[in-house]
């Protein structure tokens, strides 16, 4: 089945589905089809300048409800369904238009008030703008029609009946066009609610999946790790042990932050303040000299944004704790505009290998520095590590607004 959305026209859809346009089109056709008896009606009543030219306005506004009628029903996109509104619209105005024209001879005038419905639609269209714009073309148009009566039939310009008519309408034209705009608006907010309450509870229920499956796994594992350790004496063994138990311990530590902020409906603390936090607290642990600098003003990412930075750094300050040997580590943190920039540098003993080969690092079973550099480039980042006399990594990620 086809998907249709709209993404260059979304205001002038006013959150319309392509179904909603389409039997929006079907009852303006049904109205349309009404206003060709009403034409001739006229022609009756009104004591037009041409009968003739009133009968041939109805039989045109006839053929393009029939032509309405095959283009509405052929049209398969928001952005051609609004063509054909706009389109239509035009013609509705040239045949009300015309008809005014035609009745301009007499002295009665209540046949402009027809142009109501015009002004009415044009609202339900495209809200207060299109029916403010058509109250425009309706004063203009008046303003011509009279002219033209005094021009072709001598009667004086009646400026009562020009302004009421043009009051009246620009009234009409305000009135429906604020009651569709508001419609919108209430439209708009309900849906942004549903969508936020629906991410909301997907992001609760990826939390339960979380803590009911993953989490329980790790911990298990760290147990039975820890258990399996007081049994065996081979220090290579010992080690792996350890490793695994650490590794455990540190994934159930990461997925319970992650838990906590996918519960957590709105953040309220910055991403510098979360890692100035981190650092010293990991300095005060390791009881290394570490030093948080910042620049920029602090914000808010989103939950991946900021899960995937803080998992950065704890790594890092995981390995320099674990292999570095450093005595002093900088944590510089950059907020631009529209990008974050972390430079996390140590003095310590360095890598021991190329900075570039973190595939070959990996292969070797140091999986730490790999794992970093995908989580930047999941947020479409850059990541790059240097190591001379220390270790030295730079990260810059895009921002966007969290949700």
């Amino acid at each position: 089945m086809k998907s249709y959305v709209s993404t260059s026209s979304p205001l002038l859809a006013g959150g319309r589905s392509l179904k909603e346009l389409k039997n929006l089109e079907w009852i303006f056709i049904g109205i349309h089809s009404l206003g060709v008896p009403a034409a001739i009606l006229m022609a009756t009543l009104h004591a037009p300048s041409s009968v003739l030219a009133v009968s041939i306005i109805a039989g045109l506004l006839a053929l393009w409800n029939v032509i309405a009628v095959l283009l509405n029903h052929r049209t398969t996109t928001i952005e051609g369904q609004l063509r054909l509104g706009a389109v239509t619209q035009v013609m509705v105005v040239l045949f009300a238009g015309a008809l005014i024209f035609q009745v301009v001879s007499g002295e009665n005038t209540a046949a402009y008030s027809g142009f109501a419905v015009v002004i009415i639609e044009g609202a339900i269209r495209f809200g207060l703008r299109g029916s403010l714009i058509l109250g425009i073309v309706f004063a203009f148009g008046l303003a011509l029609a009279m002219w033209y009566r005094e021009w072709q039939y001598g009667l004086e310009f009646n400026v009562p009946g020009y302004v009421f008519w043009t009051v009246l309408l620009f009234i009409i034209a305000l009135s429906v066009g604020l009651v569709t705009e508001e419609t919108r608006k209430e439209r708009r907010t309900s849906e942004l609610l549903i969508r936020e309450r629906t991410l909301l509870d997907e992001r609760q229920r990826i939390a339960r999946d979380l803590h009911d499956s993953v989490l329980k796994t790790l911990h298990g594992l760290a147990l039975e790790a820890h258990a399996l350790k007081k049994r065996i004496g081979s220090p290579d063994v010992l080690e792996k042990i350890e490793y695994i138990e650490e590794i455990c311990q540190r994934s159930s530590q990461g997925i319970r932050d992650m838990i906590s902020e996918l519960r957590s409906e709105e953040q309220s603390v910055g991403i510098a303040a979360l890692m100035a936090q981190m650092v010293e607290e990991w300095g005060k642990t390791a009881d290394v000299e570490a030093q948080f600098s910042f620049s920029g003003e602090d914000r808010i990412l989103s939950v991946i944004a900021t899960y995937n930075v803080r998992n950065v750094l704890s790594e890092a300050l995981l390995n320099i704790k674990k292999h570095a040997e450093a005595s002093k580590v900088d944590v510089s943190l950059e907020l631009l505009s529209g990008e974050l920039r972390l430079d996390i540098a140590d003095n310590g003993k360095g890598l021991g290998y190329s900075g570039s080969d973190v595939y070959g690092s990996a292969a070797k079973g140091h999986y730490g520095i790999l794992g970093m550099k995908e989580r930047i480039e999941q947020l479409n980042g850059q990541f790059s590590i240097y190591s001379t006399a220390g270790t030295r990594l730079l990260i810059s990620v895009p921002l966007v607004k969290a949700k």
